[in-house]
Parts: C-alpha cells; sequence; structure tokens
C-alpha cells in the first residue's frame, strides 16, 4: 500500500524501431498500415504508413524511400504534395495501393464511396479543427483562462458554441456578472469577408502575436473566407442525423528511434456511424520535450537526443491523448535473460529491455534491509535486528522479512499515518481534535484488518451517521462543507486532480467545463445533518449549496 501514485507505463502494443543504419541495409519483408481501408466522401483522403521488416527483427519506417502507385487512376490519386504515401478519392470503387522498396512489395485494397458527396458543414467540426490545428485555443493562445486580444476560446474545441458566439457576435471577459464591461467585437465583418480579423490575424496582414499561422493561398483561409461569405452558419445537423467522433486511435501508441531516426504517425477518428477519418493532417502534435524528440505539423516524430517524452495529440472536441517516444543512444544486440520476481518487475524490465538500458546489480543484504524496512514500516531496524539478518543463511529469509514487516504494529501506524495524509485526516481540516480522532481510528481500524482500497474508498464516500468516515464531511466549526467543497475533496483525493479553477471559469489546462463542476457539485446538494434533540433526531438541514 501506498499513499502515491506510482504511474508504470504497461506496453502492450507494437513498437516501431526507426534506425539510421536502416538506410544501408535492405528490408526483409515490408508491409502497409492501414490495411484494407474505406475513404469516404467528398476529397476523402488516407495517409499510409510502410514498415520494413529487417534480419534483426525490428520493424522501421520506410514510408519517405517508397514508391507508391494505384491500379486505376480514374478511382484515387497518390498525393502529389505533402506526407508521402497519401492518396486521395476521386470516383466510387476499388483500387489497389501498391508500395515498392527496392525489390520488396506491398499491396492493400482501397474502397471508395460517397466520393461525389460534399458533407454538410458545421462550425463544430470545420472550424474548429482549423483553430485546434493552428494552436489558436491552446492554453497559451486564446484557450487561455481570460483568452487572449480580446478573444476567448474553449481549450481545444470543448465547447463549440461558446466559440461561436465569440467568433461571431464578439465577447468580453467577465466573471460572476453576465452584463457586458466593454464592446464586445466580432472577429468576422459580414459585409467584407476578407476583412475579417479572423483572417487578418492568423495571415499577419495586421498585427498579431501570435505569428503567421497560414497564407492567403491556404486551405485554412480558403474554408474560413467561405464561411463568412455564407454567412457564418453554425451549420449544426438535426440530432438524428449528426455523427460525431467517439474516440481516436493512434499508431503507433509506442514509438522507439535512434538518434537522426523518425516515424509517422496516423490518427484515425472512430466515428460514431462506424466509419473510421482519418485525420493525421487535421490534428495538433504537441512533443512534451523537443529536447528528446519534435513532431511536425504532418505527425512525423523524428528524435533528437537519447531520452524518453511523450507527444499529445490535439482535436477538436476531443480530449487529447498522447504516444510514448523513446530514443536510444546504443541498442543492445543481446541483452541478458532476467526474470523478475513479480508483475512490476516485469514492466519496469520490459521497459529497460526497450531502452537498451541494462538494470543494476541487485542490492546485498545491508542495502536490501535498510530499504525494505523504511518502505516498510518507515524507520530503521535495530542493530541486534541487523546483526541476525545478516548473519542468516537461509536462502528465503527476504521473503520472510516482508512478512513480518507487513504484520508488524509498526507496519499499522506508519500506513495510517501515510493514508492520513493521503485522505486528508486533521483537526485543521476536520474543524476539532474529537473529530479527526475519530476519522483517525476508523483508518487505523482500516489497515489493521487490510481492508481492501475499494472498500476503503466506499465506506469513505457513502458515509453515514457520526462515525469517523463521516467527519471529512464537515470543516471549522462542525458545520457541513458546502456541496462545490465536498464534491471537490472527493475529486483531489480519489482522481488525484484539482477542479477548483472551473468554479468560476472552465478549467483552463483539462477537459472540464463549468458547468460540469457545477453537475457534480449538485450530487451532493442533498446530503442532510441531523441534530439529536430530547432522545431523537430533527432538524433535517440540507447541505448548503453556494
Amino acid at each position: 500500500m501506498t499513499s502515491t501514485r506510482l504511474s508504470l507505463p504497461i506496453f502492450l502494443c507494437v513498437v516501431f524501431w526507426t534506425h539510421p543504419a536502416a538506410a544501408t541495409t535492405h528490408p526483409l519483408s515490408i508491409r502497409l498500415v492501414p490495411q484494407d481501408p474505406t475513404l469516404s466522401g467528398a476529397k476523402a483522403s488516407q495517409q499510409f504508413v510502410v514498415l520494413g521488416t529487417y534480419a534483426d527483427g525490428m520493424e522501421r519506417d520506410v514510408t519517405s524511400e517508397s514508391r507508391f502507385s494505384v491500379s486505376n487512376p480514374r478511382l484515387a490519386e497518390v498525393a502529389k504534395t505533402g506526407n508521402k504515401g497519401k492518396i486521395i478519392a476521386l470516383a466510387d470503387g476499388e483500387t489497389v495501393l501498391t508500395a515498392e522498396l527496392g525489390d520488396q512489395v506491398a499491396k492493400t485494397k482501397v474502397r471508395i464511396e460517397r466520393s461525389q458527396e460534399d458533407r454538410p458543414f458545421r462550425f463544430a467540426r470545420d472550424l474548429e479543427r482549423i483553430l485546434t490545428r493552428r494552436g489558436c485555443n491552446s492554453t497559451d493562445c486564446h484557450g487561455s483562462v481570460i483568452g487572449r486580444g480580446g478573444l476567448k476560446l474553449s481549450f481545444d474545441a470543448l465547447d463549440a458554441k461558446e466559440d461561436y458566439r465569440w467568433i461571431v457576435q464578439g465577447g468580453v471577459y467577465s466573471v460572476l456578472t453576465v452584463e457586458p464591461k466593454g464592446p464586445k467585437p466580432p472577429r468576422i465583418d459580414l459585409k467584407q469577408p476578407d476583412k475579417s480579423l479572423l483572417l487578418l490575424k492568423p495571415t499577419m496582414s495586421v498585427v498579431h502575436v501570435g505569428g503567421q499561422l497560414f497564407s492567403p493561398e491556404s486551405s485554412d483561409y480558403v474554408t474560413i473566407l467561405n464561411w463568412v461569405r455564407n454567412g457564418a452558419p453554425y451549420g449544426e445537423e438535426p440530432a438524428s442525423e449528426q455523427v460525431r467522433v467517439e474516440r481516436l486511435e493512434v499508431s503507433p501508441r509506442e514509438v522507439l528511434l535512434d538518434p537522426g531516426g523518425k516515424q509517422q504517425v496516423l490518427v484515425t477518428a472512430q466515428l460514431s456511424d462506424g466509419r473510421r477519418e482519418d485525420v493525421t493532417e487535421q490534428v495538433r502534435y504537441v512533443a512534451k520535450n523537443r529536447e528528446v524528440a519534435e513532431v511536425g505539423e504532418d505527425g512525423v516524430v523524428r528524435a533528437v537526443k537519447p531520452g524518453e517524452t511523450s507527444v499529445l495529440i490535439h482535436l477538436a472536441g476531443q480530449p487529447p491523448i498522447g504516444i510514448w517516444v523513446g530514443v536510444v543512444a546504443k541498442p543492445t544486440a543481446s541483452y541478458p535473460a532476467i526474470t523478475g520476481r513479480n508483475l512490476i518487475d516485469d514492466h519496469v524490465l520490459a521497459k529497460l529491455r526497450k531502452l537498451g538500458i541494462l538494470p543494476s546489480e541487485p542490492s546485498d543484504d545491508g542495502e536490501f534491509l535498510r530499504r525494505v524496512c523504511l518502505d516498510v514500516v518507515g524507520t530503521l531496524p535495530p542493530p541486534d535486528r541487523v546483526r541476525e539478518f545478516l548473519a542468516s543463511k537461509d536462502p528465503e529469509k527476504r521473503d520472510k522479512l516482508i512478512e513480518i514487516l507487513i504484520n508488524s504494529p509498526e507496519y499499522v501506524d506508519y500506513w495510517t499515518f501515510r493514508f492520513g495524509d493521503f485522505l486528508r485526516v486533521n483537526s485543521y481540516a476536520q474543524g476539532d481534535a474529537k473529530s479527526a480522532q475519530l476519522y483517525w481510528e476508523w483508518l487505523r481500524d482500516s489497515i489493521a484488518q487490510n481492508k481492501p482500497y475499494d472498500q476503503i474508498a466506499r465506506e469513505r464516500i457513502a458515509a453515514q451517521g457520526y462515525d469517523g468516515p463521516s467527519r471529512h464531511y464537515f470543516g471549522r466549526g462542525g458545520e457541513m462543507l458546502f456541496a462545490k467543497d465536498m464534491m471537490a475533496e472527493q475529486v483531489r483525493v480519489f482522481l488525484g486532480q484539482r477542479l477548483d479553477c472551473a468554479q468560476c471559469h472552465n478549467h483552463p489546462f483539462d477537459a472540464w467545463t463549468q458547468c460540469q463542476y457545477w453537475g457534480m457539485a449538485g450530487f451532493y446538494g442533498r446530503l442532510t445533518r441531523l441534530w439529536q434533540i430530547n432522545g431523537g433526531y430533527t432538524a433535517i438541514i440540507d447541505a448548503p449549496v453556494d
């Protein structure tokens, strides 16, 4: 048991390895990803990746070195600009895409449907994807708490209707009031569409702190201009016809590179009607540590130096998802066979093997004794116990020591202290020493009984009466906490997140809106306190909601 979270990466996906030396050798075989896709709608496209399998058993991205062709050029064409391996639909039917690298060949069927059907315009999809991909609604730009330059957008377009209002009608950032504090300049000009700030700013026709984001010749510019010329509609479809993104899929979820290596990432949106849409070029990629790896707008991850990082992928209206990227300095061709003792060991060793890092030598008896005592009971062993353990020749003495420590009173004391900190047991939070003592005794008894963690959580959340776990619902002076404070407390403890920011505005760094915050707080609005008067319980008082 522990009061802190240990995030151990569990790698269950295929790892694609890119090595500079691959350029001087030839793959044994190649394959195309994805296989047998369906392109739906006018100008639908699909990005493909060619993976080569080499003699060392590793797969490497060889897309840029491959040649592409389609069996029926009337149905689809290979894109002449942008990412290599991208095809664009022209007419309905089925064709075959072929990739060639040297004497190696890979093929896949490509089905095309509805190629003459333009999908209806939707602000939440077509405009918001541009703003998200260009970073306009990121937290360091217009997606911050107060926005920037007079424009406030929701983070990653999580509130499209509010964004539409700010752009079309204008807005002024304010807190705890509905009255405007000044003029609300819109960002579009219906009379002179090409004079809209939504176009002038990102093209740097007027001063823009964010710099130039696209040119007047770009497809993004044309899309926004045509939208304004058509009256800037929201374009929401009837509920029965709406097709929404249910989830994003990224391939690969793990990328392992050598310095100088690269890997194309594919991002696919799974739609509610069962179709799949390639959105590789419609998302924003952010490398968290650009000293380890960089990623371009095209979704190609490039190694910089050894280390590990993550790449976050943002699509309008969706919470960001991430992939893991590792850059290895010196791959170990003959990694030693090391067997772990438990599930955690297996995952740690698997990661070290991928990164080519040899694990440390096993600790000696003295190191083990010191570490396990500090970790399990929070104190060092007495000298006589140290001498006894070091002198023992029992091959199972380490396992036996762990059992002794777990069943010791010191174990209960130490983990009551740790969980007391985790569950915020103290006289300040509970309002008085008596309440804190009741709470502490319940927790200590739970640790002594070896209660499962989920049972402790349920008992705390669903506490009734005047027993220990109910004390966290009361603050200083013995008064019940406000519903918003109860909710925020549970989220802090059990979800490890602070949502307090969303009381007054949408959360600036997470996918939480102000409405969601108060909606969750509503779950705690019906909690009651019963006052005991003359032997009976009367005076039912609802938990205060502010």
